[in-house]
C-alpha cells in the first residue's frame, strides 16, 4: 500500500497573538525542529512516501521546503478544511489518504488508521485533559474530591484521519470546513471507523500550549521512538 498524507496547515494561530506572531507551522518544538518539520519528519520515518501541505502561504523557511517527499498546494484564497481537502486531494495518487492537523501531536504509527478505514473514513479519538481542577461534594460545601486537570473519561477528535477519494469527493464541501457537516454525514451513512487512541494527545492553540510541548519534548525527544509496527 503507498502511503500519503495531506497535512492541514493554513490556519491564522490567533489564539497565539500578540505573543507570537511567527505562522504556527514555525513555531520551534524543540531547538532544532518546527512544529511542521516534526509532524512531516514523523509521516516520513512512518513510511509516507509523498505529504501535501495544504495552506495559503509557502513555507520555504522549513526544512521540509527541499524535501521530494513534500509538495504544496496553495490556497489564493481560504477554503476551509474541507476545500483544502479536497483540493490538495487531486495531488495524491493513493485511494485512501491520511489527514492531519499540523497542531494535533500524537505517538501512535498512523498507518494503523487506515486499517480502520474499511467503509471509507476513519478517525482518531482521544481522552482530553481538562484544562481545571475538578471537584466533587458531598454534604454541604464541604470538598469530597480535588483532582488537578484530570484526563476525561470521554473520547473527542483527535485531528488525524484517514478517507478515500470517494468520501471526499461526495462529501467534502468546496468552500468551509469539513467538521462542521460533512463529517456527521459521513457517520450517518456507516461510513466512519473510530481508533481509540489511550496516548499522549497535544494540541497547539496558544503560547501555554507551546510551553508545555516545548517542555515535553525536551524531555521525549532524546529516547523518542517512531513505531514501525
Amino acid at each position: 500500500m503507498k502511503y500519503e498524507a495531506i497535512v492541514l496547515c493554513g490556519g491564522e494561530g490567533w489564539r497565539l497573538k500578540p505573543d507570537e506572531w511567527t505562522p504556527k507551522p514555525l513555531l520551534n518544538i524543540t531547538a532544532t525542529e518546527t512544529l511542521l518539520d516534526m509532524q512531516v519528519s514523523w509521516l516520513i520515518e512512518n513510511g509516507f512516501t509523498n505529504i501535501v501541505l495544504a495552506s495559503s502561504r509557502s513555507f520555504p523557511e522549513s526544512e521540509v521546503f527541499e524535501n521530494r517527499t513534500v509538495q504544496m498546494c496553495i490556497e489564493r484564497r481560504k477554503l476551509g478544511t474541507g476545500g483544502a481537502v479536497k483540493r490538495a486531494a487531486v495531488l495524491v495518487d493513493a485511494d485512501k489518504f491520511y489527514v492531519m492537523n499540523v497542531d494535533d501531536i500524537v505517538f501512535y504509527n498512523p498507518r494503523t488508521l487506515y486499517d480502520k478505514a474499511t467503509k471509507g473514513a476513519s478517525i482518531l479519538l482521544a481522552r482530553p485533559q481538562l484544562p481545571f481542577g475538578r471537584v466533587t461534594l458531598q454534604e454541604e460545601d464541604m470538598v469530597k474530591t480535588f483532582q488537578h486537570r484530570p484526563i476525561l473519561d470521554i473520547w473527542v477528535n483527535a485531528g488525524h484521519y484517514v478517507f478515500s477519494k470517494d468520501i471526499v469527493a461526495d462529501y467534502f464541501p468546496t468552500e468551509g470546513d469539513f467538521e462542521h457537516s460533512a463529517m456527521q454525514k459521513i457517520a450517518q451513512d456507516n461510513h466512519l471507523r473510530a481508533l481509540e487512541y489511550p496516548g499522549e494527545w497535544l494540541t497547539l492553540n496558544t503560547v501555554k500550549d507551546l510551553i508545555r510541548i516545548q517542555e515535553y519534548m525536551k524531555k521525549l525527544k532524546p529516547t523518542r521512538k517512531t513505531s514501525k509496527d
